[in-house]
């Protein structure tokens, strides 16, 4: 090599010549190249070797934060379908209730229909109950009416007295007449 001592000290004279007259001294460069390297160790050892671990660091750490934020990720869209789970869960559950509601609703109308249609017709057994009553008493009544009237007519007819007697077993027989005819 060029600039290695020993290769200066086997140097010609032509060499030197020409050395010298560009301005290099070989022991000046050796000089020069060791403290050179000395430096470049140095500078090594204390500047880029720390630069060097500090950025491994922040590399580590931004692999982390990057690791980080991948399982952020994964766990919202975990969260995200859990909560889309719980949410179609809660709908149908909210259809369900109102399902049942409706159907409660439905057997609620039905039983309170049932409950109007037994008191309606409840309403009519008693109206017609009331009305048979009426009905015989009415017809009781015009019973006795009858029989009145045809006693007071046979009465006027004879143009005597008739006894009570005579009144009932006439009312009696007007009675009989009556109810046959009904």
């Amino acid at each position: 090599m060029l600039f290695s001592p020993p290769l200066f000290a086997e140097a010609t004279a032509h060499e030197a010549d020409a050395l010298a007259r560009f301005g290099i001294d070989p022991v000046y460069i050796s000089w020069q190249l060791g403290s050179f390297l000395i430096f470049a160790l140095i500078l090594y050892f204390f500047a880029i070797k720390p630069i060097l671990a500090t950025m491994d660091e922040r590399n580590a750490k931004i692999e982390e934060g990057l690791q980080f934020s991948e399982d952020i990720k994964v766990k919202l869209a975990e969260a995200e379908k859990q909560y889309a789970d719980r949410l179609a869960a809660a709908a149908d559950e909210a259809a369900q209730i109102a399902k049942d509601a409706h159907e409660r609703a439905k057997a609620l109308e039905e039983k309170a229909s049932q409950d109007a249609i037994a008191k309606a017709n409840d309403i009519l057994r008693r109206a017609e109950e009331q009305t048979a009553r009426d009905r015989a008493q009415m017809l009781a009544e015009l019973r006795g009416e009858v029989s009145r009237l045809v006693v007071a007519t046979t009465e006027k007819i004879l143009a005597h007295e008739i006894s009570s007697e005579e009144k009932a077993r006439f009312n009696a027989a007007a009675a009989r007449e009556i109810s046959s005819a009904n």
